[in-house]
């Protein structure tokens, strides 16, 4: 599959997913009965993010379009599907298999980050040595450390 053909079908798939994000979010209950206030209703972060899933997806699609995407066709890259297949694989095995098993969130999300940057890179051609393994190290607990904080610092969301 040509890039812009796959473009236009991930743009076209992120829109539609924001779709349904949005549909959801404006669905959520504003709790106003509580009185709250409409700038920290639950469903304004979610609504704001399925939004701009719709603008990028949609201008995924459109730069796709314009590209050709509805040409040709050209045989699918092994590498891609490769990479596609490895990241399902990995967020399926952070959703269902690590999170919520007991560890708290900043260690979930440090062993997820660690294998799944160390994965791709591997993937792409790095040699597994023990510098690559220690920037991914780096990486990934700043990463998780940054995560966790925003999250229950700035969101106020108590994590697992």
């Amino acid at each position: 599959m040509s890039t812009a053909r796959a473009d236009l079908g991930f743009g076209l798939g992120w829109a539609a997913f924001g779709a349904a994000v949005l549909v959801a979010s404006w669905r959520m209950d504003r709790l106003e009965s509580l009185h709250i206030n409409p700038w920290s209703a639950p469903g304004l972060m979610p609504g704001v993010l399925g939004a701009l899933m719709i603008l990028f997806g949609a201008a995924l699609a459109v730069r796709a379009y314009a590209q050709g995407a509805l040409g040709a066709r050209s045989a699918a890259n092994p590498m891609s599907v490769r990479r596609i297949g490895l990241s399902l694989l990995l967020c399926f095995a952070f959703g269902a298999g690590l999170l919520g098993r007991g560890w708290p969130f900043w260690l979930t999300s440090f062993a997820f980050l660690f294998v799944a940057i160390l994965a791709f890179r591997i993937l792409d051609g790095a040699q597994l040595r023990t510098r690559l393994a220690a920037s991914t190290a780096v990486i990934a607990l700043v990463a998780a450390a940054v995560i966790s904080l925003v999250f229950e610092r700035l969101f106020l969301v108590r994590l697992p």
